[in-house]
């Protein structure tokens, strides 16, 4: 008896080593797969924090605005400024293209490195997912210079498509555009500076035109401001989403910006 006690103890002091051991092991493996699975996302937001934002914004801890947008502010006051921003920039848009129709979502945070665990742009960036944009609005850009700026971003990517832009519109017609409801005067040019504007036609995309300093940055967005005004101040500002409806529908840039 005292043999099988002994016997039978030892058995179940190795079985439930097993089953440690065996926990252990799903534990450890189930430990492994979610890193696996974790660990590329959050390569991607670290890397792509904009975009990631844009993705997850939607489960973020925010404020819903009466307009839609959304904001970290629990102020009221904020609130209702954020909401009056909005409605004045899309009017300078409407003023200038004519109506809008894209509903980006739209997010006003007031800490300067982002909402959340997302790092963003203090002044304003639009985010794209495919067909889902967003545009972040942060505390050094809450002024109708930029929120119209960033929305109309968000208006040319519904107006052409998502494919389509990243294609086939060239960065400084994007940038020069949306520069057309930004009235901020230190992206303006002198009369000298407007005679050599036309080099910006060659920063077709984002890496060449906002390669460079501060200072090489600003004469871009003036530069491709001048040219697009150039051209808009012959082909007619309302003709514009027309001519991106042509793009989407087919056509080449070349062609529709054909004067």
């Amino acid at each position: 008896m005292v043999l099988w006690s002994v016997a039978s103890s030892a058995t179940s002091a190795f079985t439930g080593q097993n089953m440690c051991s065996s926990n252990h092991a799903k534990r450890s493996l189930l430990i492994a797969t979610f890193t696996l699975a974790v660990a590329p996302a959050s390569t991607f937001a670290f890397a792509l924090p904009g975009p990631t934002a844009c993705l997850l914004v939607d489960v973020a801890d925010l404020h819903t605005l009466p307009d839609g947008s959304l904001t970290d502010s629990g102020s009221e006051a904020d609130q209702q400024a954020y909401v009056q921003l909005a409605r004045d920039a899309r009017a300078r848009i409407e003023d200038t293209f004519g109506a809008v129709e894209s509903k980006p979502i739209l997010v006003f945070f007031n800490h300067p490195d982002g909402f959340g665990p997302f790092r963003l742009n203090a002044y304003g960036s639009t985010q794209f997912i495919g067909s889902r944009a967003c545009v972040m609005v942060g505390p050094k850009g809450q002024s109708v210079d930029v929120v119209a700026h960033e929305l109309m971003h968000a208006e040319i990517h519904h107006r052409v498509g998502y494919l389509k832009r990243f294609l086939q519109l060239p960065t400084w017609f994007d940038e020069g555009v949306a520069m057309q409801v930004d009235y901020r005067t230190r992206y303006s040019l002198s009369p000298q500076d407007s005679q050599t504007a036309d080099y910006v036609r060659d920063l077709t995309t984002f890496s060449s035109f906002f390669k460079g300093d501060e200072q090489a940055v600003v004469r871009n967005y003036a530069s491709a401001k001048q040219v697009v005004a150039s051209w808009l101040s012959k082909v007619g500002t309302t003709s514009l989403y027309a001519r991106l409806q042509r793009l989407k529908n087919g056509e080449s840039f070349d062609e529709i910006v054909t004067e």
